[in-house]
C-alpha cells in the first residue's frame, strides 16, 4: 500500500464514501476497500433527510442529489382506501431545503463516489479483510484479493462494512438491543394509483401497513408490514412478483392501488441496536456497523452519513499533527449521544406506524398531535436537533446575570453553516472587538481558524447583541462569547487549546 494512504476505510456504502469524500476535500488520502466486486444496484435506504443535505451542501455533492432525486415536502396518512387521515409537512423547519430527497441508495452512492474520484480517490472492490489487529502506533490489515493476501500497515481503520463489520468484531462489540416484532417486505415497485408523489404515503389496514415513497423515474419503494407466516412462505418459495402483489393487496383494496411491476423485493427485519462504544484508539465505526434503527422516518442511511462529517474533519486535523488527544476521543462521545437520540427518534416513528395500525383494527384514528409536538417530530425526522451540548468540545463565556441568549446554544446546529464552506473553524464576530486579541488568535491558530464579521440577526448565531460564536468545520456551534470582549476571547483561546494544537512558534 503506498505510504501516502493515511486511513483504511472498509466498506463502500455511503457512509464509507462519504467519509473518503470529507477527508480527501481536507487533504487526507484515504484507501476505501469493498468487499462485494461491483456496486448494487438496490434502492434499499432512499431518504436524504435536510440535514444531510446541509452536510452535503458543504462537501459539493448537494446539487446533484437535488437534481435527480423527488422532493418529499409531505409524510401522509391514509386509511385502506386511501382516504386520508393525516399529514406532516416538512415546511417550517428552518432549513434551506424543507423536504426530504428520495433518491436510490446505489444513485446515491455513485454520486458519492463520482465526488471522490473528482477528489483524486478510488474505490478498491472485491478485497475482503481477513484479520485486524490494532497496536499503539498502528493497525495490521490482512486483506484478500482473488485469494492473494495482503499485509498492511495503517495508521486509522474507519469501519463502514454494515451490521456484520469486521472492524466491530475485531473491536470485541457487539450490537446489543433489540429486535422488533414481525417481519416486513421491501420492493421496488410500479403501481397504478392515486396517490401524490410530492410525499410518502403511510396506508394502513386491520391487516398491517403499506408504506410508499416515491422514486425517481415514477417508481416507489414500498416496505409492507406484519406479513403472516403465509405470507413468508408464499415470499420464501413462490413468484416474487405475485407474492408482493398479493401482500399489498391483502392490504390496500386492487380497485384502488395495482402493482404494475416489481423490480426488486426481499424480506427483512427491523432493529434498534447500538454498540457500547463506536470508537477506540484507532478504529472507528460509522452507520449500521455501529447502529440500527427502524426505517420507519428513514433516519439510519442519514446518522451514518453524520457519523462520517463528525469524524472526517477530526481525523484530518490529527493527521495534520493539529489536534489534541481530546479532539478524537470526542468522536465516540458526540456520535454516541446523537446516535442514541436517533434510535429513539427512529423508534417513535415506529411505534406511530404500528400505533396506527391498532387504530385502524379499531376503526377510529386518533386526533392530530398539537402543533409544537407535529415541529419538534419534524426536526427530528430532518435531523436538524443532533446536538452536541455537554461534549467537551463545546463551551462558552457568558456575563453573569445576563440576559437568557437564544438558540441555538453551543454543541447546536448553526442554522445558517451552508454559507461556510470551508474546512476550518470559522469565528463570527458581532460588534467590535479587542483587535489585539483578534490579531493573537489569528496568528495562534493560524490553518485551523478563520475570523470573520458575520452578517444578518446575531440571534441566528444564539447571540442577543454584540459578541461571537465559534463555528466548528462540521457546522456546529462550538463556543458563544457573549459579551466578546478581552476575557470572552481568552476563554475561546483556552478552548481551543484544550483539543487543538497551536500553529508552530
Amino acid at each position: 500500500m503506498p505510504a501516502s494512504i493515511e486511513v483504511l476505510i472498509i466498506g463502500a456504502g455511503p457512509s464509507g464514501l462519504f467519509a473518503a469524500v470529507e477527508l480527501a476535500r481536507q487533504g487526507v488520502q484515504a484507501r476505501v476497500v469493498e468487499r462485494e466486486p461491483g456496486p448494487h444496484t438496490q434502492a434499499r435506504a432512499t431518504a436524504v433527510q435536510p440535514g444531510t443535505l446541509e452536510i452535503f451542501a458543504r462537501t459539493g455533492v448537494v446539487d446533484r442529489v437535488l437534481a435527480e432525486s423527488v422532493h418529499l415536502g409531505f409524510a401522509r396518512l391514509f386509511d385502506a382506501h386511501l382516504s386520508q387521515v393525516g399529514e406532516t409537512a416538512f415546511a417550517g423547519a428552518d432549513c434551506p431545503w424543507e423536504f426530504q430527497c428520495s433518491l436510490p441508495q446505489w444513485r446515491t452512492e455513485q454520486l458519492l463516489e463520482r465526488r471522490l474520484a473528482e477528489l483524486g480517490g478510488t474505490v478498491q472492490r472485491g478485497v475482503s479483510v481477513v484479520s485486524l489487529t490494532e497496536t499503539d502506533d498502528h493497525v495490521d490489515v490482512g486483506l484478500e484479493t482473488d485469494g492473494q493476501i495482503e499485509r498492511v500497515e495503517v495508521p486509522w481503520v474507519i469501519g463502514a462494512g454494515g451490521a456484520h463489520s469486521p472492524t466491530r468484531h475485531s473491536m470485541q462489540e457487539h450490537l446489543p438491543g433489540s429486535t422488533y416484532p414481525g417481519t416486513a417486505l421491501v420492493a421496488e415497485i410500479a403501481v397504478r394509483c392515486a396517490l401524490p408523489r410530492d410525499g410518502s404515503a403511510l396506508i394502513v389496514a386491520p391487516q398491517g401497513y403499506v408504506l410508499l415513497a416515491p422514486l425517481p423515474g415514477g417508481r416507489w419503494l414500498t416496505a409492507v408490514g406484519d406479513l403472516d407466516e403465509a405470507e413468508i412462505g408464499a415470499l420464501a418459495r413462490g413468484s416474487a412478483p405475485d407474492a408482493v402483489a398479493a401482500a399489498i393487496g391483502r392490504r390496500v383494496p386492487a380497485d384502488v392501488l395495482q402493482v404494475a411491476d416489481v423490480g426488486w423485493s426481499s424480506t427483512f427485519r427491523m432493529y434498534r441496536r447500538m454498540a457500547p462504544h463506536l470508537a477506540d484508539k484507532r478504529r472507528f465505526l460509522l452507520g449500521d456497523a455501529g447502529h440500527l434503527s427502524s426505517p420507519f422516518g428513514g433516519e439510519g442511511l442519514n446518522s451514518g452519513l453524520h457519523d462520517a462529517a463528525n469524524l472526517a474533519w477530526k481525523l484530518a486535523l490529527e493527521q495534520r499533527g493539529r489536534a489534541r488527544p481530546a479532539l478524537l476521543a470526542s468522536y465516540g462521545t458526540e456520535r454516541g449521544a446523537a446516535d442514541r437520540h436517533v434510535l429513539q427518534v427512529s423508534d417513535q416513528i415506529h411505534e406511530m406506524a404500528h400505533g396506527a395500525v391498532a387504530a385502524a383494527q379499531a376503526g377510529a384514528f386518533p386526533a392530530p398531535p398539537d402543533p409544537d409536538t407535529v415541529a419538534a417530530v419534524v426536526r427530528a425526522r430532518c435531523m436538524l436537533d443532533v446536538s452536541y451540548a455537554g461534549s467537551p468540545l463545546v463551551g462558552e463565556h457568558v456575563q453573569l446575570g445576563g440576559p437568557p441568549l437564544p438558540t441555538p446554544g453551543p454543541g447546536d446546529r448553526y442554522p445558517d453553516r451552508i454559507q461556510l464552506t470551508g474546512t476550518e473553524h470559522v469565528l463570527l464576530t458581532f460588534g467590535p472587538v479587542p483587535e489585539p486579541d483578534i490579531k493573537r488568535l489569528r496568528r495562534r491558530w493560524a490553518g485551523v481558524l478563520t475570523v470573520t464579521e458575520g452578517t444578518g440577526d446575531p440571534r441566528r448565531a444564539g447571540l442577543a447583541g454584540k459578541g461571537a460564536v465559534l463555528v466548528r468545520p462540521d457546522g456546529y456551534l462550538g463556543f458563544r462569547a457573549a459579551p466578546a470582549d478581552h476575557a470572552g476571547l481568552r476563554a475561546l483561546d483556552a478552548h481551543l487549546d484544550s483539543y487543538l494544537v497551536p500553529a508552530p512558534g
